[in-house]
């Protein structure tokens, strides 16, 4: 089976059993501690990248100042 035809069939196994597309825990288990789960997961994983890459432009900014710092001539 190639692989055109196995995503085909996994579309058609999707849309033809709806009951395995309730598998979203804040769709279909609505409690408040679910929702905030999913709202706090979501906050972190939006800021955290962001985090990450201004932690390491501040790096490279601070280890660019000390090198022009130090340099000879200056």
């Amino acid at each position: 089976m190639s692989r055109v035809h196995a995503v085909w069939a996994v579309a058609l196994a999707g849309l033809t059993l709806p009951g395995v597309a309730e598998a979203c825990a804040v769709c279909f288990s609505a409690t408040e501690s679910n929702r905030g789960a999913f709202i706090g997961t979501t906050v972190f994983l939006t800021i955290l990248p962001l985090l990450m890459i201004g932690s390491v432009a501040f790096y490279v900014y601070r280890r660019v100042k000390e090198m022009e710092a130090t340099e000879p001539g200056a």
